[in-house]
């Protein structure tokens, strides 16, 4: 901006001093105008946000909802189809196992299958356990509560062919809560050489508590001498361990 500063002469000392005055005043209001409208200069952001739009408004920002994790499948409390029960014993606070096996369409290929009841006989939970490895099918036959586990017994065979068949034991351990599988432990029959197969009647005195061990008792024969069976008794660890 150009200011056209005119002077008469002669001119008075004091009129000239306020002139310079005057012009020098305008000078330094219109300074302070220009620098008052000028655009102010950006704030830089804080470290590692340069450039970034706030975290509410980036469209990949997750909502509340997506930080609440999505809740647990429900129970099975539905017996499969084709259920046979094998034995059913009452644990206490109104409640009872349920072992058994579940066939397919032809009455064949068993699987394994416990489940938790109330005393009137409905479900609470069901479970169907995988097949022993080495075995076409097999059946949950005993069930023992002990604190808040489940011990079932499983006897599962391995060929079509009964003959040639062997029949080995097991015990799944699962949680009382919802029959989740904790542990399992082959069953080794003392004295057995070979192919064999082993048995264990219906009865609890069969799947049984003792002495802080879970013991399963039976009998097996060696496949070459189906009728010569004996007696047996094994111990388990509560944790299914020998």
């Amino acid at each position: 901006m150009t200011f056209d500063i005119t002077w008469n002469r002669p001119m008075n000392p004091h009129s000239h001093r306020l002139s310079i005055l005057a012009a020098l005043l305008t000078l330094a209001l219109v300074g302070c105008d220009r620098q008052a409208s000028a655009p102010s200069s950006p704030v830089a952001p804080a470290d590692g946000a340069a450039g970034s739009s706030p975290a509410s408004a980036r469209p990949d920002s997750p909502s509340p909802a997506s930080s609440v994790p999505a809740q647990a499948a429900a129970m099975n409390n539905e017996i499969p189809q084709g259920f046979s029960s094998y034995a059913s014993e009452s644990i206490g606070d109104n409640k009872q196992c349920v072992a058994g096996a579940a066939s397919d369409e032809d009455g064949m290929n068993q699987r394994p299958v416990a489940y938790l009841a109330q005393a009137s006989g409905k479900p609470i939970w069901t479970r169907t356990l995988d097949l022993p490895a080495d075995t076409y099918q097999s059946r949950a036959t005993h069930c023992l509560r002990q604190g808040d586990a489940l011990y079932v017994l499983l006897q599962s065979d391995t060929q079509p062919e009964q003959s040639l068949s062997q029949t080995l034991l097991r015990v799944v351990k699962l949680n009382l809560a919802d029959g989740a599988v904790q542990a399992g432990g082959d069953v080794v029959v003392p004295g057995a050489q070979g192919a064999y197969s082993a048995l264990a009647e219906e009865g609890a005195k069969h799947l049984r508590w003792d002495n802080g061990n879970v013991v399963v008792s039976g009998q097996y024969f060696q496949l070459d001498a189906p009728d010569q069976r004996r007696d047996f008794s094994t111990t388990l660890k509560p944790d299914l361990g020998p």
